[in-house]
């Protein structure tokens, strides 16, 4: 009930914004492309973050349990290593469906349909069924692309039992930058 509740906050949330041409006016908790993480995390705080960058590094992703979050439990950020001001490049919010992905699939589809009216000029692409490279599961991407190459993205996460990892629905903001480095790096 707590998920449905959630969803129904972002869905809300979403039909509070008008038409947007630029990815920096949808707000992930509050956090949207280009702002710095350290208006929202101290130092330390992000010190603390469980750390999932790359092998490269040239992006960090910082993840963090939401304490005080009604939408999403999990929020991931991707700023470039060498930024002192840590801009924000990449925001993941991240709502679980404890084994059940056609619930995930129902409300990614509420969620597409806002995103559609929010970005009517974006480019938008259902991806259908995608294996996970590490074979451990499939996943749904939806993509929204905007004209100066940032994108928005949904996607629902099905995980095989094995890895213990909750089937996920995921909200997705990628700079032009982020989204040009992870083409690269074939993400």
């Amino acid at each position: 009930m707590r998920v449905f509740i959630a969803v129904l906050v972002l869905i809300f949330n979403l039909q509070s914004w008008t038409k947007a041409d630029d990815i920096s006016e949808f707000e992930i908790e509050g956090m949207s492309i280009g702002d710095s993480l350290l208006d929202y995390f101290s130092e330390e705080e992000i010190n603390n973050a469980r750390d999932e960058s790359s092998k490269d590094r040239v992006f960090i992703q910082k993840t963090f349990w939401s304490k005080n979050s009604t939408t999403y439990k999990i929020v991931q950020i991707s700023y470039k290593r060498l930024d002192e001001k840590k801009f924000i490049h990449g925001v993941i919010g991240v709502v679980s469906f404890p084994n059940n992905i056609n619930k995930c699939k129902k409300e990614m589809e509420k969620i597409v349909s806002n995103l559609s009216l929010l970005f009517p000029n974006a480019i938008e692409k259902d991806w259908g069924k995608y294996d996970m490279p590490t074979g451990e599961g499939h996943y749904f991407p939806f993509t929204f692309d905007f004209k100066d190459s940032s994108r928005a993205m949904v996607a629902c996460f099905d995980w095989e039992k094995k890895t213990n990892i909750e089937d996920n629905l995921k909200v997705t903001l990628y700079s032009a930058e982020f989204n040009d480095y992870l083409k690269k790096q074939n993400y």
